[in-house]
């Protein structure tokens, strides 16, 4: 009896230690649980961007124009009184980071948050503008100002309010910050742009030639990407058909922000895609840049209002950003990023030249007009970069930027009273735990255990983030009042007498004007009074054929009996949305020679890319080969067949 007592007895404090163990387990697992919440209810972020391991590259422009930017920037800046309504609604539906309860769209400090954006986008873009400009050739880095408006047949959309993008830019890059709509969330995880913390949203997008399997989107914010693609699309597409009916070009491309509040993109489905340090950066994707609240430092925000000498916005992310489109920069080829943008600028001169350009003819008379035309748009360049110079210096030197700052660093100030508040309460949650945990061993030790010990410590989760929204009210009414106030505050940035010295030949000539509009007819009149007549004259119906369509397509350049004959550009497109697009020389109307193809067909995703010898429309010799979602590859064709791996050096590239 003894003995088999004895087993008894141990086999019990077996499964007592057991259930003890089991009991600790969870009891261990739920403090963990509140402690992570209480981590997680005191919003942090990021130290720093995906972006901050790009190496420093130097950038140096080979190409042969002078007139072109480097980087235009584009950002929301102000909304018409019609668009505010739109906005503040299209904001709380399509939240990025969550889907906002009902009864939290309507709330006032909801539409504060929708106009915070705003006033901080204007702000925080100022440091990406600083630093690229800083690593950038002088006056290559141009500031794009975007106002918001709504109307019937468009919905909510943007316009530029300078005339910075009819500049041509190598990339351009779309930037704002972002905030999730539901206040009730600002502790949390969701994206916010409050004290420490931003969001910053971008994308980078260039011509359709920079990188045609893409339209020319490079990068964009992962919540943005669908809207990005479709907008680099539409801008394809719209340049095609104006190109076809004979007409200049005049989309105008909205923010990818805008756009994505005004109505969902249809999603499409196999988009070339690649993640930000994937090891096959080559591919030719997107890359999709995620959605990141970075945490700024602290010690950099204590007393932002008297030294900001140090960016802490820089410090975190813009930096890396800067490098990375500096990467950008120094891969693609910017001529041919910038030819059919630089075809658009000539065009508002003389459209004559703007064909004769197309045509890439190398007559004497059209390289003087081209010489002329291009040193205005030069001129004009440096006008908008002044600009941009005088808008950087009233936002963010200025009056405006003082009272940013003092936002910032009020807001900085609340979030560490809130996490301060929090830390305390983590301690106290997990020495309650603690007492907890030691008074349920005790009680199974004496056999008393029941549920009023766990419901106690259930208690313990109520202690998660509270939020005085009062404190930051009148915070976000500041916000709001500087977003409506932005143009005025800036208007005399933009209306000062501005002087620029234009080179062209052997001269030099100053203009001044006090807006870009002055500006302009200066320009035009000067280039008017000095251009010569082009000996070349282009055939305005002539025919661009491809074996593939049966339609005919309309061509720019030299033209023999009707049809495509020598250099020039054809573009074809038919019923169901199949397109070409060529840049070369042709005989008999169709590709022939040397040149570059853009094919787009209706059921597949991007564009197929050739560049490299042609014979009666079809690839023929080696050319290089780009798709969506693969490396560039030279092949070797006979008559629109491949047949296998072409010699590199044997190639012959399209000259732009």
């Amino acid at each position: 009896m003894p003995t088999s007592y004895s087993r008894f007895s141990f086999d019990g404090d077996k499964a007592q230690v057991k259930n003890i163990f089991r009991l600790t387990t969870l009891i261990l697992l739920l403090m963990v649980t509140v402690l992570l919440h209480g981590c997680a209810g005191t919003a942090r972020g990021s130290k720093s961007s995906v972006y901050q391991d790009y190496k420093p590259v130097d950038v140096i422009d080979y190409s042969m124009s002078r007139a072109d930017a480097l980087v235009v920037i584009r950002y929301p800046a102000i909304i018409h009184a019609d668009a505010e309504a739109s906005y503040f609604h299209a904001f709380s539906l399509n939240a990025i980071g969550g889907e906002v309860p009902p009864e939290n769209r309507t709330k006032k400090v909801t539409t504060r948050i929708a106009q915070s954006i705003l006033a901080k986008s204007n702000y925080y873009v100022m440091s990406l503008y600083r630093e690229l400009q800083k690593e950038l050739p002088e006056m290559t880095v141009l500031l794009s100002p975007h106002i918001i408006l709504w109307d019937r047949d468009q919905g909510l959309h943007s316009r530029p309010i300078l005339a910075t993008e009819q500049i041509p830019s190598v990339v351009t890059v779309d930037f704002n910050v972002y905030s999730y709509p539901d206040t009730t969330e600002l502790m949390k995880s969701p994206p916010v742009t409050f004290g420490d913390l931003v969001t910053p949203i971008f994308v980078v997008h260039g011509d359709r030639w920079m990188q045609p399997p893409t339209n020319g989107l490079l990068l964009a914010s992962s919540p943005l990407l669908q809207t990005a693609w479709g907008l680099s699309e539409q801008q394809a597409n719209s340049e095609m058909e104006r190109k076809l009916q004979g007409k200049p070009a005049n989309y105008q491309r909205p923010l990818d922000f805008i756009r994505f509040l005004n109505r969902r993109a249809v999603p499409q489905k196999n988009l070339p895609m690649k993640n930000v340090g994937e090891s096959r950066l080559e591919v030719l994707s997107v890359e999709q840049y995620p959605v990141e609240k970075i945490q700024m430092d602290g010690m950099l925000l204590t007393n932002l209002t008297e030294d900001f000498s140090r960016d802490p916005f820089a410090e975190s992310f813009v930096k890396g950003a800067a490098q990375r489109v500096k990467h950008t920069l120094s891969e693609v080829d910017h001529d041919k990023a910038t030819f059919f943008a630089r075809q658009n600028a000539l065009a508002r001169f003389d459209p004559e030249l703007a064909v004769a350009f197309l045509a890439r003819s190398g007559g004497e008379d059209v390289r003087s007009r081209l010489q002329l035309a291009e040193a205005l748009i030069e001129a004009e360049r440096k006008f908008i970069a002044a600009q941009s110079v005088s808008i950087y210096d009233g936002t963010y030197l200025g009056d405006y930027g003082g009272k940013m700052r003092q936002m910032i660093e009020g807001e900085y100030t609340l979030l560490e009273n809130r996490r301060s508040a929090a830390r305390k309460a983590n301690v106290t949650t997990a020495v309650a735990a603690l007492a907890l945990i030691g008074s349920i061993y005790a009680a199974t030790a004496s056999g008393a255990i029941g549920g009023i010990a766990i419901q106690s410590f259930s208690g313990l989760l109520v202690l998660g983030s509270l939020w005085a929204m009062s404190s930051t009210l009148e915070t976000r009414a500041e916000s709001a009042q500087m977003s409506e106030n932005f143009l005025a505050l800036i208007a005399p940035a933009l209306e000062r007498q501005i002087s620029v010295q234009m080179e062209w030949l052997e001269s030099k000539e100053r203009i001044s004007a006090m807006g870009f509009a002055e500006f302009r007819n200066k320009t035009l009149t000067l280039y008017q009074a000095r251009v010569r007549s082009l000996e070349t004259r282009y055939d305005d119906n002539c025919t661009f054929n491809h074996p593939a369509f049966t339609v005919t397509g309309r061509w720019y350049g030299s033209c023999r009996g009707g049809l495509a004959h020598e250099r020039g550009y054809g573009v074809i497109m038919d019923g169901a949305g199949n397109s070409v697009e060529y840049l070369g020389t042709a005989a008999s109307g169709m590709p022939s020679g040397t040149g570059g193809m853009i094919a787009r067909y209706a059921r597949q995703t991007g564009a197929f890319y050739f560049e490299g010898g042609f014979d009666r429309g079809l690839p023929n010799g080696v050319v290089q080969v780009e798709e969506p979602g693969a490396r560039p590859r030279i092949r070797e064709f006979r008559a629109g067949k491949d047949v296998g791996s072409g010699a590199a050096e044997q190639l012959t590239r399209l000259t732009f």
